[in-house]
């Protein structure tokens, strides 16, 4: 077979290929686009990998930042002049402000979020114990927005530490609203819970225990009992007084001298 054939026999297949080639992709159509994305899928997928790395990294340090500055609030809170209420007051109401931004902070990680709501709401109680002027409607409304947060933390965090965190403050939160009891339960099941024995806040929750005990221990004192004195008569003892007189042998004693004497020993009698 000479070459002149061969091409023609190769050029006859391929026009006979690509008759039959819109047949042929009707046909693998579902494999021919599976194998497209799969090709798509492995190019793209490391760079929304690093697009999430990066994401994600910029969230943390996004939230870093934001529970730092409550802390540096709080510093600037204690620094502020004690005669110098204009100062304290915006101190506090820039704490709360920045509190409040965190809780709404939308964050993908769950135990960054978790930890974000546990710093606010560890600000929103000292702001409470750093102001002067707090009353009872103030002191119930910002608890409760401290549980609230504690709260969200213990149900979307992953870890036993940062769960055990939040549980703690939801123990404290209690403390503070004035439920004893609810509180010494939280801390109970502190205390009790083995996946929290690895960290160190069974001992503290156990610490607050002991704190209640002592508070709530009531102490019942002996009767002192009454001794009545009775009354001891005294005798009045009189001493006989010796009055010296002057020998009347040689000197006459006046009358009235004489008198005297006489009414002295009558009273002495």
């Amino acid at each position: 077979m000479d070459s002149q054939h061969r091409h023609e026999l190769k050029t006859n297949e391929l026009a006979d290929g690509l008759k039959h080639l819109p047949q042929l992709l009707k046909d693998n159509a579902n494999t021919i686009i599976g194998i497209i994305l799969i090709g798509v899928a492995l190019i793209t997928w490391p760079m929304f990998s690093k697009m999430s790395r990066q994401k994600e990294m910029a969230e943390q340090t996004e939230i870093t930042q934001s529970i730092q500055m409550l802390d540096q609030d709080i510093y600037a809170v204690l620094q502020a002049p004690a005669d110098d209420t204009l100062a304290q007051m915006e101190a506090l109401d820039t704490l709360l402000i920045n509190a409040d931004t965190l809780l709404e902070k939308s964050i993908d990680n769950p135990n960054l979020a978790a930890m974000a709501r546990i710093k606010a709401a560890q600000a929103i109680r000292t702001e409470l114990h750093l102001r002067k002027d707090v009353d009872a409607g103030m002191l119930e409304r910002q608890i409760q927005k401290a549980e609230s947060a504690y709260q969200e933390a213990f149900e979307i965090a992953d870890t036993p530490t940062i769960k055990a965190m939040a549980q703690f403050g939801l123990g404290l939160c209690s403390e503070e609203l004035g439920q004893t009891d609810q509180a010494a339960e939280v801390y109970r099941q502190i205390v009790e819970d083995e996946s929290y024995k690895a960290t160190v806040l069974p001992a503290q929750a156990q610490r607050r225990l002991d704190t209640l005990a002592d508070n709530t221990e009531v102490f019942n004192f002996a009767a002192v009992p009454l001794v009545i004195e009775e009354a001891v008569e005294t005798e009045e003892v009189i001493e006989p007084v010796v009055v010296e007189t002057a020998d009347t042998t040689d000197e006459p004693i006046a009358e009235e001298t004489v008198e005297e004497t006489a009414e002295t020993q009558a009273e002495v009698q």
